[in-house]
């Protein structure tokens, strides 16, 4: 399975841009994440960061031991993302059993 993730507020703390590097990882979300990353799924990661800010990014990924596959930057900021596609995230115990429950009815489509 391809999963993408969001960073800022589904990885790690909502931080203004400069205090980026002092984001803390969020209760679950480093081990879920390795967790998905080690059963054979793709890790995609994605951010409305700017590409100013990549070598911040990527460091802070791999201090944090975060494994993944891809990281796309840029992604457009919006209020409400509406998708047919996506788990709405709230703690990483009910994305980990969401992403358990779509697994088992297969595909999507």
């Amino acid at each position: 399975m391809q999963i993408i993730i969001d960073i800022d507020g589904t990885i790690c703390s909502e931080e203004r841009q400069y205090s980026r590097p002092l984001a803390k990882p969020l209760s679950g979300a480093i081990e879920s994440i390795n967790s998905l990353f080690e059963e054979g799924n793709t890790i995609i990661l994605y951010t409305a960061r700017t590409w100013s800010e990549w070598e911040v990014t990527t460091h802070w990924l791999q201090a944090n031991g975060v494994k993944y596959h891809q990281l796309f930057m840029g992604k457009p900021v919006g209020d409400v993302w509406i998708d047919d596609r996506a788990i709405a995230h709230t703690t990483w115990e009910e994305t980990m059993a969401a992403l358990a429950r779509r697994a088992n009815r297969g595909a999507p489509r």
